[in-house]
Parts: C-alpha cells; sequence; structure tokens
C-alpha cells in the first residue's frame, strides 16, 4: 500500500499468460452463441410478432351507403331496417391486412366478416333474416396486427 498525498492507494497487478487469455477467449465466443441462439430461439417461437402503423378511423354505422362509405353516423335503426352497413378507413396498412367486422347482439355473437385491404374504406353489411328483436347491438371493427386497437360501435334496435 502506497501514501500519495495523504491517501492510501492500493495496486493491483493482474498479470495474464497466454493460457489465461485464451480461457477468456473462449468463454466470449461461448457467450456469443449462446446469445445467437437465444436469438434465433426467439424468433422462431414468436414469428408473427408484427408492429405497424395501420390504423383505422371513420368508423360508422347506416342504413344506406354513399358509394363504398356511409355517409352519416347513425346509432339507432328500426327493426324492420334492411340492412346494417359499418364502413371505416384503414392507413398505412401493409399489403393484404385483414379487417375483422364482428356484429354483437346483447353481447352474443351473430357472425363475423373478414375483409383483405392494402388501405382505405373497408365495409361490412348486416342483413337480418326479418325483423330484428329491439334491443343493443354492436359491430367490432379490428386490423389485423399485433398493436391494433379495436374500434366497437354500439347501437339499438327499436
Amino acid at each position: 500500500m502506497n501514501v500519495i498525498g495523504g491517501m492510501n492507494v492500493v495496486r493491483f497487478n493482474i498479470n495474464l499468460n497466454n493460457n489465461s487469455m485464451v480461457k477468456l477467449l473462449g468463454i466470449s465466443k461461448v457467450l456469443a452463441g449462446m446469445l445467437v441462439l437465444a436469438v434465433v430461439c426467439f424468433s422462431s417461437i414468436f414469428p408473427s410478432c408484427s408492429v405497424s402503423t395501420a390504423n383505422l378511423s371513420d368508423v360508422k354505422l347506416c342504413s344506406s351507403m354513399n358509394g363504398n362509405d356511409c355517409s352519416g353516423d347513425a346509432s339507432s335503426f328500426h327493426a324492420d331496417v334492411a340492412a346494417i352497413y359499418c364502413t371505416g378507413n384503414v392507413k398505412n396498412a401493409p399489403s393484404k391486412t385483414k379487417v375483422t367486422f364482428e356484429w354483437k347482439h346483447e353481447g352474443t355473437s351473430m357472425g363475423k366478416a373478414e375483409v383483405e385491404t392494402d388501405g382505405g374504406s373497408v365495409n361490412s353489411t348486416y342483413k337480418p333474416n326479418g325483423t330484428l328483436e329491439p334491443g343493443k347491438y354492436s359491430v367490432t371493427v379490428k386490423i389485423g396486427v399485433d398493436n391494433a386497437t379495436p374500434v366497437t360501435k354500439e347501437f339499438t334496435i327499436e
């Protein structure tokens, strides 16, 4: 131990010979190999993880469409409605992105429709077999990418 300027200083000398260096390098290679193996295993277990900037906007309900879109947004329909349309706009979608529409009555699924899009307007039509039962209904629209937030539109039948 040396005293420098009133402070105790401890010096360590580490001597590595060629054998020690070879062992350290061997351990580094093993750790690097294990890291590569872990990355390969992780990517093969989770190959379908995809993060996208695709988003869904302007989701509307209507009983008659103007071209491919609803011109207004309705929240209630008559029990004898011939069809209920749900339209939305998909932006920044990868090629052949799947969009799912699920129609429900009082929380029970009445059916699903799936469309593929590269972006733009998407729509689904629910055509009842006769008069609909009064109550609460909904349609949930979801883009088929991992980070997408579904949009649910609720409506009533009177």
